[in-house]
């Protein structure tokens, strides 16, 4: 007797429960960042500091005065900061107006991008666990919440960095052209929104050149190599041709690095112990002004350079004392200094907390040995070599803290990378803990491949 067929229209399917962990995670992480935000700058709050020009910028672009700076009866078209921030900015003010708070808004926004990003960098190189645990921990990450709150580049260089980070990594996986111009595509938008990224693409390269990295034929590999540079120069090249036509010179992104030089490798910085590692504005003392007086934008940012360069040079012998000054600062327990200056308003709401505790002492204190666990783990890993990209990230910015200055505002690219290794020293120790109430004993495989 032949069987009935069952009516499949109405049988019911069952499908798998969609993983809902990114949208908690982007609305808690949003919810702090706006709560900070709300605490810290204000719906009225106002720009200060290097706010004040990507806030400028930003308004300008926005009434089609171009990327100038200056006074508005005196405006000058100028390369001092890079652009991707103060166009993003911009679109928010063309639609809403002049509203500062609004561009910090957009700041909240993009910063509860990053725990999303690294949900899925570190299901990428380690695995989902440890990429969940990354992810809520950068929702709660001081840092990472305190620089959402206001106008600057560090936030949406972050995001940008682990978005180019996740299109490598999928290049060495599955290697491809596409992959390989995308990825260099990334890089370079990555570099227009802080141009301390534009060597990171370097970086990527060496790792992916080694022999467990890009499968593929030694021709391939070059041609591949060389996409990536290419996308890279494709992504540059339109705001480099824009330099050259607005201030008549080679300016590949910025004209800020020679001044960012100086101001943290002079004698005014050296010569006083408060603030040795750090970073000041020396370009209006003598005999600094002497030199840069009526220079155009790009001659005064080579002078800069120049200057800085001759002051590094008389000093070979103490360039070991600098790089230990700067790597102090840059890996400092605490929030604030009595010269790093304060990132709250004074009097505000944010007072009573931090002289009840430090978050970043107390974040610091609980997630690093983590770090230093996931570290160990990864070193022993099966998958070392794809997972090396984290500790290798987390060095290139330590190295231009050495050669700048160091501070929070230069550890804040590397901090996303130190929450993946926290992350996977927590995961570890959770599987060890939950093995050892079991009775058994953890085995690492011979080899495994990223998933």
């Amino acid at each position: 007797m032949e069987r009935p067929t069952p009516n499949r229209r109405n049988t019911p399917v069952r499908r798998p429960a969609a993983d809902r962990t990114w949208l908690a995670v982007f609305v808690v992480a949003f919810g702090l960042r706006l709560a900070y935000a709300w605490l810290a700058t204000g719906p009225n709050g106002l720009p200060y500091g290097d706010s004040v020009d990507y806030d400028t910028l930003a308004w300008r672009l926005a009434t089609a005065h171009g990327f100038s700076l200056g006074p508005d009866s005196a405006m000058y078209p100028t390369a001092f900061r890079p652009p991707v921030l103060p166009w993003i900015t911009s679109l928010v003010y063309a639609v809403t107006g002049h509203r500062f708070f609004l561009g910090v808004l957009l700041q909240c926004v993009i910063g509860a991008l990053v725990p999303i990003l690294l949900l899925e960098l570190g299901r990428h190189l380690f695995s989902r666990g440890v990429g969940v645990i990354a992810a809520w921990l950068a929702a709660f990450h001081p840092l990472l919440v305190f620089f959402s709150g206001y106008l600057l580049t560090e936030t949406p260089f972050v995001v940008m960095t682990l978005v180019a980070m996740l299109a490598t990594v999928s290049w060495i996986k599955t290697p491809r052209p596409s992959r390989a111009i995308g990825a260099g595509l990334l890089w370079g938008v990555a570099a227009l929104t802080r141009p301390t990224a534009l060597l990171l693409p370097g970086l990527v390269l060496m790792w992916a050149w080694a022999p467990l990295g890009l499968i593929v034929a030694p021709r391939d590999r070059l041609r591949q190599a060389a996409l990536l540079l290419a996308g890279l120069a494709i992504a540059i090249a339109p705001w480099t041709a824009r330099n050259a036509v607005a201030l008549h010179a080679f300016v590949p992104i910025t004209t800020g690095g020679g001044k960012a030089l100086l101001d943290s490798n002079n004698g005014v910085v050296w010569g006083d112990p408060a603030l040795r590692g750090g970073a000041t504005s020396v370009v209006r003392l003598e005999p600094y002004a002497m030199r840069l007086r009526g220079l155009p934008e790009p001659a005064y940012d080579r002078e800069c350079g120049r200057m800085a360069r001759e002051f590094l040079s008389a000093h070979r012998s103490e360039w070991p004392a600098m790089a230990l000054a700067k790597l102090a600062r840059f890996w400092r327990l605490r929030g604030e200094t009595a010269t790093s200056g304060s990132w709250r308003r004074a009097g505000g709401p944010l007072d009573a907390m931090v002289r009840f505790a430090d978050p970043l002492l107390l974040w610091s204190v609980v997630t690093w040995p983590f770090a230093i666990v996931g570290l160990v783990g990864m070193a022993r890993g099966a998958r070392r070599f794809y997972q090396s990209l984290v500790p290798l990230t987390v060095i290139y910015f330590m190295l231009l803290a050495v050669v700048y200055w160091g501070a929070l505002r230069t550890r804040i690219p590397a901090e996303p990378f130190l929450v993946l290794l926290s992350a996977a020293g927590m995961d570890a120790t959770r599987r060890r803990s939950r093995l050892r109430r079991s009775g058994l004993t953890l085995v690492e495989p011979a080899r495994s491949l990223p998933e």
